[in-house]
C-alpha cells in the first residue's frame, strides 16, 4: 500500500490556487507537512542549527518555503520511508545537509493519540553508519538499522521555452507599477516597454541564466532574470519574470515581474543549491 493511502485525500495538495499565484506576494501554504505532523514551536530553528550556513530570508522564512515545497514532493512520489509498523517515518529534506555533507532527514514518530495528524515531528538527524536510534518516552532506546535512507525528489521541468514569451504588458503595468517605478523611476509607459521588452528578450537568449522554479500548485515554471540597471549578470537583478504557459496552452507568457526576492524561495526550493539565484536575496 502506498503511503498517501493511509491518509486523507487532501493530504499533500498545494492548494486549489492554480495560475493566479505567480502573481500574488503571500508566502506559499503547502498543507502536506502540517498535515502529517505537529511541527512544534522552533522546528524551523531547530532544521537551521544542523545544516551548513545558508541565508534564509527574514526568520529563515525562505527555509521553511522550503521544507513545505520539497515535503509535498517527496509525499506525492511516495519517498517517505515509513516504518513497517508505522512507529516512525523518515523524510530526506530536500538536498540540505551538515557543514561536512552529511545528508538531513526529518524524524517523525506516531502520534498514539486520536486526534490528526498521524506523526510528531522529534526533529533533524543524520543517519549516522545508517543508525536510528528510536526511543519513545518510559522505553528502552533501540538502534534500528535503515538500510535504505530515503531520496531527495525529483524535479520534473518542463523544457525551456522554444520561443520568446510575449509579455502581458496591461496587466504587468496596472498591476506592478509601484514595484516598477521603485526600479526605474519617472518613465512613462512607451520607455518601460522598451526597456522592459529588451532585458526580457536578453534573459531569453542568455538561457544558461534561466532558472527553474516552483508554482503553488506543484508545476514547474522558468525564471528569467531581468538586468537592466546593470548590464552585468553577476549582480543582482532588477526583476525576475516567471514564464508559463499561455492559457490557450499555446506558447509561453509572462504575466508579471517579481522583485528578486519574491522568486528567490521558489527557485531555491527545485534546485540543489543557490550557487545560480545567490544575487536573488539582496535586493529587497
Amino acid at each position: 500500500m502506498a503511503l498517501m493511502d493511509h491518509f486523507p485525500s487532501n493530504i499533500g495538495s498545494f492548494g486549489n490556487h492554480g495560475t493566479n499565484w505567480p502573481d500574488r506576494e503571500e508566502e506559499p501554504d503547502y498543507d502536506a507537512l502540517s498535515g502529517f505532523a505537529h511541527l512544534g514551536r522552533g522546528w524551523v530553528d531547530g532544521l537551521l542549527d544542523r545544516i551548513a550556513p545558508e541565508m534564509w530570508g527574514p526568520d529563515a522564512k525562505w527555509l521553511e518555503t522550503y521544507c513545505h515545497a520539497n515535503f509535498t514532493l517527496a509525499m506525492r512520489q511516495d519517498l517517505l520511508h515509513v516504518d513497517t509498523q508505522m512507529r516512525f517515518a523518515l523524510w530526506r529534506v530536500g538536498s540540505l545537509a551538515t557543514a561536512d555533507g552529511r545528508p538531513i532527514y526529518g524524524y517523525f514518530v506516531r502520534n498514539a493519540g486520536i486526534t490528526p495528524p498521524p506523526y510528531f515531528l522529534v526533529g533533524f538527524i543524520t543517519l549516522d553508519d545508517g543508525i536510528l536510534r528510536y526511543q519513545v518516552p518510559g522505553a528502552v532506546c533501540e538502534l534500528i538499522r535503515i538500510d535504505s535512507p530515503p531520496v531527495s525528489p525529483a524535479h520534473f521541468v518542463p523544457p525551456f521555452p522554444p520561443l520568446l514569451p510575449s509579455t502581458m504588458w496591461q496587466h504587468v503595468l496596472e498591476t506592478r507599477r509601484e514595484r516598477i517605478a521603485a526600479r526605474l523611476p519617472k518613465l512613462p509607459d512607451y520607455s518601460l516597454r522598451y526597456l522592459i521588452t529588451g532585458a526580457v528578450g536578453a534573459a531569453y537568449r542568455a538561457r544558461s541564466r534561466a532558472v527553474p522554479g516552483l508554482r503553488r500548485d506543484g508545476t514547474y515554471q522558468w525564471f528569467l532574470p531581468i538586468h537592466i540597471t546593470s548590464a552585468s549578470p553577476n549582480d543582482a537583478p532588477d526583476f525576475i519574470a516567471p514564464v508559463t504557459i499561455a492559457d490557450d496552452g499555446q506558447g509561453h507568457v509572462i504575466r508579471t515581474l517579481l522583485e528578486p526576492h519574491m522568486a528567490y524561495p521558489l527557485a531555491r526550493a527545485a534546485d540543489a543549491d543557490d550557487g545560480r539565484i545567490r544575487t536573488w536575496r539582496t535586493r529587497a
